[in-house]
């Protein structure tokens, strides 16, 4: 019985073997490279691609599986704090910017080297300071601020971290400010230019 399978195994093996000689002897032909050439030519043109903004735009729009660890997630947390805080912050303070119809650029210009936060508050914003910080800079030490105020007589002082007031030492105009201090007085004209 197990000759009769071994013989049979065998029978099969030999032709299996002779069909593998048969097929690697078969190549693909003297016409191949013309056969896959008109085959290629008849398939459509592949179609122009998109614009980089599109492309983009998708790209972004795909959603996508995002992990972070909890330490990551803070600090990323903390990073987009810091720079919309910032923004806030700065943001008013631009001096390439056209002032509105009806008000004068003024640069406020303080030498406090020692000071932690300097702002400007006078008659022109209710003597409140927020939105009026002002910036330092480090390496002169001025703490500098531009806005754009209506024409006409201002008063104003410094208010050094939120706790003291001091009159421009470089205005050449003060006035009482009825509680035993001066204030500094702007004349700002109209167009551009303000008179300290």
């Amino acid at each position: 019985m197990k000759t009769v399978q071994n013989t049979r195994n065998n029978d099969s093996d030999v032709r299996l073997a002779e069909r593998l000689r048969t097929l690697a002897n078969i190549g693909p032909g003297d016409d191949f490279t013309a056969r896959v050439m008109e085959r290629i030519a008849a398939k459509e043109p592949l179609p122009e691609p998109e614009p980089w903004p599109t492309r983009l735009m998708c790209w972004l729009m795909t959603p996508r599986m995002v992990s972070l660890r909890p330490l990551h997630g803070l600090t990323l947390a903390a990073c987009l704090l810091l720079a919309v805080g910032g923004a806030l912050r700065f943001g008013g303070i631009m001096t390439d910017v056209t002032p509105p119809e009806g008000r004068s650029p003024v640069r406020f210009v303080l030498a406090a080297p020692g000071a932690r936060e300097v702002a400007v508050i006078g008659s022109f914003n209710g003597w409140n300071a927020a939105g009026w910080t002002m910036r330092h800079d480090a390496a002169t030490g001025l703490w500098t601020l531009t806005a754009a105020l209506p024409p006409g007589s201002h008063e104003y002082v410094f208010l050094l971290d939120g706790a003291v007031t001091l009159p421009d030492p470089t205005a050449a105009i003060s006035a009482d400010d009825g509680f035993g201090s001066r204030n500094s007085v702007l004349l700002v004209r109209t167009g551009n230019g303000a008179t300290l």
